[in-house]
């Protein structure tokens, strides 16, 4: 196992470490009595510059507590010519649940492909870390409006990549 992925690996458990007794200890159930979600949501992403910007979409799990939780996210940008990204992460969120609208930061660290076949190199998968930042309004008591993301990453795979991400989609509350 190399250095990076061994790093990665700390990182990963450190974060799980330090935030399950977190979870652990608040009550069960956001202010508005939410604890879990289902999320859909289309991206653009641009991959970098001469890359122009993939589309694609992402979908996933989150556990939510009054402020601390956990999610569990996949994208996939497959329209590039050139390139196309695939990652899967998971890791603490923290969201604050305000009258109109639930601001949100998510950290997550798993695996990504980048799949690069502009001839100096292929595809390959690797270790992957992803940031995202955005706010959610609700439309009903089940559903809400993930109005904006924002995301930024890096997968270490064919050379390395580094996303920025926007998305926009729904999410189902149960």
């Amino acid at each position: 196992m190399n250095r990076r992925s061994m790093l990665f690996a700390l990182v990963l458990l450190s974060a799980f470490t330090f935030t399950a007794p977190a979870r652990a200890q608040e009550s069960t159930g956001s202010l508005t009595g939410r604890s879990g979600s289902i999320f859909a949501e289309f991206s653009a992403v641009n991959a970098g510059q001469g890359n122009g910007f993939l589309w694609g979409g992402s979908a996933g799990a989150e556990m939510q507590g009054r402020v601390l939780g956990f999610v569990l996210r996949g994208t996939a940008e497959p329209s590039g010519n050139n390139t196309q990204l695939y990652e899967a992460v998971v890791g603490p969120r923290f969201a604050l649940d305000l009258p109109w609208l639930r601001p949100f930061v998510e950290a997550g660290g798993g695996m990504g492909r980048n799949a690069n076949s502009n001839g100096f190199s292929g595809a390959a998968w690797g270790a992957a870390w992803q940031v995202a930042a955005g706010v959610e309004h609700d439309l009903g008591p089940h559903v809400s409006w993930r109005a904006i993301e924002v995301a930024y990453g890096h997968i270490f795979a064919a050379g390395g990549v580094s996303p920025t991400v926007i998305s926009t989609g729904l999410a189902l509350h149960f």
